[in-house]
Order: structure tokens, then C-alpha cells, then sequence
């Protein structure tokens, strides 16, 4: 009996671990200019006029974890680079049409009708509302700036598609999918899995 009880708690522990953990697929592309990048990378945050506002700093303090993990540094006294970090958010409803060419008649609202038959009795159904289906997506973009040239040494973005809502809670694990790599990513378009806890 002991045994069993030791293995379900085990189970149980396992499972809730499991629970906890939100992954995050990100789809990820990046682009280098330099050769040879140095180690510490000292830099300040980039804003656009239309970014002076207390949701990027908030934005930026979320980033920033994973950049020191990548190996930047907020330095801004003496910064080699500008980094400038945008995020977008986006909703896209989708019709539902079981026709899938658009064709026939279709309504969201199903299981409507009234129906009699031979013999005794008749039967009604109320109709039911079916919510269109919804997708969630926040693309995040980070464009690194070497201040001595003024030119940009690196440029990457990640992507994150959702059924439910996306905050801002997914930011850190979006950095973290866009330095993957860094700072020889690979080529071309990637698909990054970052696991946060939930």
C-alpha cells in the first residue's frame, strides 16, 4: 500500500509540474551583419517618438532577463549598441463555413427548427450560438545598432499564434525564441519552443 500511495504522489507531482509549464512555439527568423561580435554587449534601449510611454518601459523590463542571458548589458553610460524592440498584437476571426468553398447557405446559429411527425406529439429546438473561431497572434521584432557606424549589426523577430488571448506575459519567451542563435543564428525561417512557467 505504501508503494502505491509513493507512485500516485509521484504521479501527482509529475502531472502538476506538467501543469505549470506554458510552451510557447515561436516561429523565428534573424539576420546578421557582423563576423566577429564582441562578448559583453553594452547597450541602450532604441525608441520611436511613438514609444515614449510607461508600456514600453514595462515592455523593455520584460526583455530584458532573457538579453542578459544572450549576453547584453544595459549600460547606458558608455552603450556600443541601441537596441529597439517592438511588439504588435493581433485578433483575426474567422468564418466557420462548413461549406469550405463559400458555398450554400450557413449560419453560425445551429440546431434551430420545429418538427412534427405522425401520431402524438411535437418537438422544438432552440437555436444555439456558436462563437466564430478566434486566433491570437504577437509578433516581437529586436534591431540591434552599432552607434559607432550607425549601422544595424543584427535584426530578428518572433512570432506566437494562439487560441486564447496573449499578454504580455509571453514577451520573455519571445526574446528568448528571437536570440536563439545569436549571434550566428541560423538561416532562413525557424520554429523555436521556449517553455515558461504558468
Amino acid at each position: 500500500m505504501l508503494i502505491w500511495r509513493t507512485l500516485l504522489l509521484a504521479a501527482a507531482v509529475l502531472l502538476t509540474g506538467c501543469a505549470n509549464l506554458w510552451r510557447v512555439d515561436s516561429e523565428v527568423q534573424s539576420f546578421a551583419s557582423w563576423s566577429s561580435p564582441p562578448g559583453p554587449l553594452p547597450f541602450r534601449f532604441e525608441r520611436l517618438p511613438s514609444q515614449q510611454t510607461e508600456a514600453q518601459n514595462a515592455l523593455e523590463q520584460l526583455a530584458l532577463p532573457a538579453l542578459n542571458q544572450a549576453g547584453f548589458v544595459l549600460d547606458t553610460a558608455r552603450p556600443a549598441y541601441s537596441l529597439l524592440i517592438t511588439t504588435q498584437a493581433q485578433e483575426t476571426t474567422y468564418r466557420d463555413d462548413p461549406f469550405m468553398w463559400g458555398g450554400g447557405y450557413y449560419s453560425p446559429w445551429i440546431g434551430g427548427g420545429i418538427g412534427a411527425g405522425r401520431g402524438w406529439g411535437m418537438g422544438f429546438s432552440a437555436p444555439l450560438w456558436r462563437a466564430p473561431p478566434r486566433n491570437f497572434q504577437r509578433q516581437l521584432s529586436l534591431v540591434l545598432r552599432e552607434l559607432s557606424t550607425g549601422q544595424v549589426v543584427y535584426e530578428t523577430r518572433a512570432g506566437f499564434d494562439s487560441r486564447s488571448p496573449i499578454g504580455t506575459d509571453v514577451v520573455p519567451a519571445l526574446v528568448a525564441a528571437a536570440l536563439q542563435g545569436f549571434p550566428h543564428p541560423p538561416a532562413g525561417p525557424r520554429n523555436v519552443t521556449i517553455e515558461l512557467p504558468h
